[in-house]
């Protein structure tokens, strides 16, 4: 066999294996996992209709001994202070006349009290179950780039091992044919820059896909303006509540801001990779890797997380509102 005809197959030979890796090299095009997350539900109020907040608040002694600080301020947050001081002197007027109209008067207050504990509950549930669903979105989607990625790390490898051994026999091939030994060192050589490329490919171009989100979560916390039409009043302000007394404890939403800020360190040098990532997380959405997407899903797992814990508070405020 002559070396044209073995660099000549064996370019073949590269040529089809590198096609073969890089065909996942592209923007991924397929359908976006399916979405009922949105049911559009539209929050309208503005800053006057925000709970007053707790930290200037004159509240009755009777209230302060009856109930823990964290149930004060849920309560104060969706609203029923006024309902429960109500409450707590008509149980007081109650013990000391017994009569069927103050009875009722308990009964009705208790009766307004739960109603807008329930609705609450109901708002919270909402916002978290809408999260939780882009969250899976999300997760599913990174699944399965990174199903695509793993598929193409897998032909670049492969095809690194046969380019490398393509080149080790045709190597051999040449050095007993060529009798100055030039044509092979040229084939290792090429070989091996060959190699080289491929192992790179496999670290740095990672196949993406576009992946939108018009209502995002994220951006509201990451702007925290003073009203959200993503956000129930009463979420809004437990996220963004911060008493000026206390600098060192900042609010709920800074808290998780700075915790994504230290983790994806998005601040730690201000470049335009980190910006192009911020405009993406908290834009209206672009193309995503795995990485990214499974980063987006645990950003909204913890956001989640944390207007789920609202819940524990109103467990708290009614355990003591029956004692």
């Amino acid at each position: 066999m002559s070396v044209r005809k073995v660099v000549y197959y064996s370019g073949i030979i590269v040529s089809v294996f590198i096609l073969l890796s890089c065909k996942s090299y592209k923007l991924i095009s397929i359908q976006e996992v399916s979405s009922n997350c949105n049911q559009q539900n539209i929050y309208h109020y503005t800053v006057e209709d925000l709970p007053e907040p707790f930290y200037s608040l004159k509240l009755d002694s009777t209230l302060v001994g009856r109930f823990t600080e964290g149930g004060l301020k849920i309560a104060n947050a969706i609203g029923i202070i006024d309902l429960l001081k109500e409450y707590v002197e008509a149980e007081k007027t109650y013990s000391s006349n017994p009569s069927l109209e103050n009875k009722v008067e308990i009964l009705d207050l208790d009766r307004k009290i739960a109603n807008a504990i329930q609705r609450a509950s109901l708002e919270i549930s909402a916002v978290a179950s809408e999260i939780d669903c882009e969250e899976e979105r999300a997760d599913q989607l990174s699944s399965y780039l990174k199903k695509k990625e793993d598929d193409r790390e897998t032909r670049l490898t492969v095809a690194a091992i046969s380019v490398g051994a393509i080149a080790a026999i045709a190597s051999g091939i040449l050095f007993t044919i060529d009798e100055h030994g030039s044509a092979d060192n040229l084939v290792e050589a090429g070989g091996g820059i060959v190699e080289a490329v491929l192992g790179f490919m496999i670290f740095t171009s990672k196949p993406k896909v576009a992946f939108s989100h018009t209502r995002n979560h994220l951006e509201e916390i990451w702007n925290g303006k003073e009203t959200s039409p993503l956000f129930p009043a009463h979420v809004w302000y437990y996220f963004n509540y911060f008493n000026p007394g206390k600098p060192k404890e900042p609010s709920l939403r800074v808290q998780i801001l700075r915790s994504w800020k230290a983790i994806y360190e998005w601040e730690k040098n201000e470049n335009r990779h980190n910006h192009n990532l911020i405009e993406l997380f908290f834009g209206k959405g672009g193309q995503y890797t795995s990485e990214q997407l499974k980063a987006r899903a645990r950003m909204l797992d913890q956001l989640q997380a944390n207007i789920t814990l609202m819940k524990q508070d109103l467990t708290q405020l009614v355990t003591y509102i029956e004692k």
